[in-house]
C-alpha cells in the first residue's frame, strides 16, 4: 500500500513541478493578459482606419504571412539556431531535483536522460487577421510527444522511507494549441506594432504513462501503472490551464520584442 500511495505522490510531484511556482507568480497581471476587449485603443485609431483601407488581398496576405513564419520555424525545431537548441529531438542530461512537500510527505526524484520527439511534426491548422479588432489567430497541431528518461526519487511519508527507480515513458496524444492575440501601434516608437493582449490555450487528447521500477514485482508495477495511468490524465487536465496561462504571461514580452521590429507596412510588404 505504501508503494502505491508513494506513486501516486510522486506522480503528482512531477507535475507540479511541471507547473512549478505558478500558483505563486499569478497576480492580476496575469488575468490581465487574458482580458477580452472589444473596443480599439485610441493610440490604435490610425491603424484600424488603415486596415479598413486595405484591399482583401492585402489582409489575407498577413494571415498567409504568418503560417510561413510558423512553417519556417520547423527548420529551427531541428536544426536550432544561434538562440534556441535543435527541439526534436531534444535532450536534456539531468532534471532536478524536483522537491514536493505537504503535510506529512516529502519527495525529492532527479530526472536523467530526458529524451523527447515529435515536435517536428506539427501541423499549422489555420491561421486568421481580424482587422477590426486587430486579432491575429493561430492554431497547431502535434500529433505525437514522447518523452522517455530514467528517475530515481526518494520520499518520507511521516516515517516511512521508500525509494524508486528505473525507467519513464510519457506519450501524449494529440496535443492542440491555440493562440489568440490582439495587435496595436507604438506611436511613440514611430508606428510599430506592440502587443496588447495575449491568450495561449492547450488541449491534449490523450497521455499515457508507463514508469518502471516502482516495486519490485514486475505484476504489481504493471497494476499500479493503470491506476497512475489514470491519475496522470486527470492531472494533467487540472494543471493544462496553469501551464497555458504561464505561457501566455512568460511570451508576452518575448512576442512583443518581435512585434517591435515591425511596422504594419512590413508585413503587408508597402514601401
Amino acid at each position: 500500500m505504501k508503494c502505491t500511495v508513494f506513486t501516486f505522490i510522486c506522480l503528482f510531484a512531477f507535475g507540479q513541478a511541471a507547473v512549478a511556482g505558478l500558483q505563486n507568480d499569478f497576480d492580476d497581471t496575469a488575468t490581465g493578459l487574458k482580458a477580452a476587449s472589444d473596443l480599439v485603443n485610441e493610440d490604435d485609431q490610425p491603424l484600424s482606419q488603415k486596415l479598413a483601407s486595405l484591399e482583401i488581398s492585402q489582409l489575407n496576405a498577413v494571415a498567409d504571412l504568418i503560417r510561413n513564419i510558423l512553417e519556417g520555424f520547423r527548420v529551427i525545431v531541428i536544426y536550432g539556431n544561434d538562440i534556441l537548441p535543435p527541439l526534436d529531438p531534444l535532450h536534456i542530461p539531468s532534471l532536478g531535483p524536483i522537491h514536493f512537500t505537504t503535510t506529512g510527505v516529502r519527495v525529492t526524484a532527479q530526472l536523467e536522460d530526458f529524451n523527447m520527439q515529435g515536435l517536428r511534426w506539427y501541423v499549422v491548422d489555420d491561421t486568421s487577421f481580424n482587422a477590426l479588432r486587430l486579432t491575429i489567430g493561430m492554431k497547431m497541431t502535434v500529433p505525437w510527444i514522447t518523452a522517455t528518461g530514467t528517475y530515481d526519487a526518494h520520499a518520507f511519508i511521516t516515517l516511512i522511507q521508500h525509494r524508486a527507480g528505473g525507467r519513464y515513458r510519457f506519450f501524449v496524444n494529440r496535443l492542440e494549441t491555440s493562440v489568440d492575440l490582439r495587435v496595436g501601434t507604438n506611436i511613440l516608437g514611430g508606428g510599430t506594432l506592440i502587443l496588447r493582449e495575449l491568450d495561449i490555450d492547450l488541449k491534449i487528447h490523450d497521455v499515457q504513462v508507463n514508469i518502471e521500477g516502482m516495486v519490485g514485482s514486475s505484476i504489481l508495477n504493471s497494476m499500479i501503472n493503470s491506476m497512475v495511468q489514470n491519475a496522470a490524465h486527470n492531472l494533467l487536465v487540472e494543471e493544462l490551464h496553469l501551464i497555458s496561462d504561464m505561457l501566455s504571461r512568460e511570451l508576452f514580452d518575448v512576442i512583443n520584442d518581435l512585434l517591435s521590429n515591425f511596422t504594419l507596412d512590413d508585413l503587408l510588404g508597402i514601401n
